[in-house]
């Protein structure tokens, strides 16, 4: 099974180049993410009234073959690939004008309310022959490894403007963190994000401060978010 639907890139999605950022990117991905959920009775609301769990983007990661700009119907074909481990991969793909621009792949878990432990979907009878089926992929998403001792660059102040609906800092704005610690904007002009990565590791909230790290190595910027006791929040990179 899997769930279609097309955004259309407006002015709002735009950074500097004129094309869109790869925060709203990860914002039309997760929402499209939530509404195949909704196909079959699981989007976090459901999860939430009907068993006490919810649902957690833990890692999440795209790769695309053009610049997304102003005015694109963006189509997103989406499906999960089920199984039964409690962590579950949900690949993208993704097209304009019903040329294919890119591919992404996330991955989400469901988190008991009361203890916070992951529950497997094979455990909630909604998911039963929901999957992809033959377009599952083979493709992992594993914890990104830093290749080495990153440097900092500057210091974040979290804000109201980060948040969202459940108190945290949105997983999008993430990949806004990271673009500016790798200083974006300062590509030539033309530039775009051709792939990204980032790893979830803790929640954040309005009012704490990370300290922002990077490192580059050839095309790849990697980052990484520390808290006030040095523990990392998120990690990731960006190539362009």
């Amino acid at each position: 099974m899997y769930f279609e639907t097309t955004y259309t890139i407006d002015s709002r999605d735009l950074d500097c180049f004129n094309v869109c950022r790869p925060s709203a990117l990860l914002g039309y991905l997760q929402d499209a993410a939530g509404l195949a959920a909704g196909q079959f009775g699981c989007t976090n609301m459901e999860m939430v009234d009907k068993y006490r769990h919810c649902w957690m983007v833990l890692r999440a990661g795209y790769t695309l073959e053009r610049p997304l700009r102003w005015g694109d119907q963006l189509t997103i074909k989406t499906w999960h690939r089920g199984g039964e481990k409690p962590l579950m991969y949900r690949d993208f793909d993704l097209s304009v004008g019903g040329e294919p621009v890119g591919q992404a792949v996330s991955i989400w878990a469901l988190v008991d309310l009361a203890d916070h432990s992951l529950t497997r979907p094979d455990h909630f009878p909604e998911f039963a022959g929901t999957d992809g089926g033959p377009l599952i992929r083979e493709v992992k998403l594993p914890k990104l490894k830093l290749p080495g001792p990153l440097a900092p660059v500057q210091t974040r102040t979290l804000h109201y403007s980060d948040t969202d609906g459940n108190g945290h800092v949105n997983n999008t704005r993430y990949a806004d963190f990271l673009c500016d610690a790798a200083e974006f904007q300062t590509q030539p002009p033309g530039a775009f994000v051709r792939a990204l990565h980032i790893d979830f590791l803790r929640e954040c909230k309005a009012g704490e401060s990370l300290s922002l790290l990077l490192r580059r190595e050839g095309e790849r910027a990697y980052v990484q978010g520390l808290d006030g006791a040095g523990e990392a929040r998120f990690q990731g990179y960006l190539q362009a």
